[in-house]
């Protein structure tokens, strides 16, 4: 009988040092790593844009022991796409508070812009965040996911009008240029001639206010909200056909001349043959206009055009009447049709540096 109670004894006390054990080390690891959202249904609200709709939070998970540290990575994805088409990583150290938030506006724009949901939808989209381990030895992260309800709305359109001396309206508030929106409220493109001047964006047609400006670089835009406020403004220099692009994300602006043939090749027996592409002789682009290309050239007596591409398939700049003298300057962009050349007669043979302008579609030869 003394021996059984000696036996109860020893398990008993081997089962209370089995749970004190298992609390000490609860104590000492900490909870299992967990994100929450501050709402896991969410309608999103454009009158709202810039008020914050949701928030995650986590904790700090397990410690895993004090040679190792804890990075935290947090990443919103739209629901089932395994986190490939997420936002970029946010990184958090342990030291951080562990809080990331999404206004209205900033979570509808990932949801139709970057996952390209359909505009008042209701979608699911999932947060997760990973605690690396850091230390001498790999330790298998922690990883806490949640999934969210959210239905986005469709947003209004705002416009964007281009106006100043350089546009095609001029300084006329009331009849400035309308801009293309391509992005609700964020993208808006515009192609067309401009000319020497300047120019800049106005929001409301016929109103100086509020007004996208010239920011501290040349492709930098600012807000102009009041008349106290700086007019600067965006410069052109060569008339053009010119594309234009705004972006009120990062506030950027995108004008380049339009270039319609980026390659120019000469090709004929005036110059070494026929043959592609051992034949060909490219023009050179000027870096200060895009519109006007050069090459430096001995012609012999024979027949030339320029093509676009090293191949006859494309487009061929030619002269505008067949056997063309190097004393018209006109020239044609033709795709097919009759093949029409220039022509340098006996006599005419010799160094020539040619200019072409394909804005104007002019073409100059000067004999060197």
């Amino acid at each position: 009988m003394q021996k059984q109670l000696l036996y109860i004894s020893i398990i008993f006390l081997a089962v209370l040092c089995f749970a004190a054990c298992s609390d000490d080390d609860k104590d000492n690891n900490g909870d299992a790593l967990s994100l929450k959202a501050s709402s896991e249904s969410i309608v999103l609200d454009e009158a709202k844009g810039n008020d914050v709709v949701v928030s995650f939070t986590w904790n700090k998970g397990k410690d895993q022991g004090p040679e190792n540290t804890l990075v935290y990575f947090f990443r919103l994805d739209i629901w089932g796409a395994d986190f490939k088409t997420s936002t970029d990583p946010v990184e958090f150290a342990p030291d951080e508070e562990f809080k990331v938030e999404y206004t209205n506006k900033e979570l509808n724009d990932l949801i139709l812009n970057k996952w390209g949901q359909i505009p008042g939808s209701d979608v699911k989209i999932q947060a997760r965040v990973v605690a690396k381990v850091i230390g001498p030895k790999f330790v298998y992260p922690e990883i806490s996911i949640i999934t969210l309800e959210v239905k986005s709305y469709v947003p209004t359109p705002e416009t964007l009008f281009l106006t100043g001396n350089a546009s095609p309206a001029g300084t006329d508030l009331t009849k400035a240029v309308k801009m293309t929106e391509v992005e609700a409220g964020n993208i808006y493109q515009w192609q067309g001639v401009l000319k020497p001047g300047n120019f800049k964006f106005i929001s409301i047609l016929g109103e100086s206010l509020p007004s996208l400006n010239k920011g501290a670089g040349d492709n930098v835009l600012v807000n102009r909200a009041l008349d106290s406020e700086p007019d600067n403004m965006f410069e052109i220099s060569i008339e053009s056909i010119y594309n234009i692009e705004v972006r009120k994300d990062n506030m950027t602006l995108k004008c380049e001349i339009n270039v319609p043939y980026p390659n120019l090749y000469l090709v004929g027996n005036a110059g070494t043959g026929w043959g592609i592409p051992q034949d060909l002789h490219k023009f050179m682009m000027k870096a200060d206009n895009h519109n006007l290309f050069e090459l430096d050239i001995n012609l012999n007596p024979g027949e030339f055009k320029i093509l676009s591409a090293e191949n006859y398939d494309d487009y061929t700049l030619r002269p505008m009447i067949a056997s063309a003298p190097v004393t018209d300057d006109r020239m044609q962009a033709n795709k097919g049709g009759e093949d029409i050349k220039w022509v340098i007669k006996e006599g005419e043979s010799g160094h020539y540096k040619i200019t072409l302008d394909v804005y104007k579609m002019k073409i100059k030869f000067e004999k060197q």
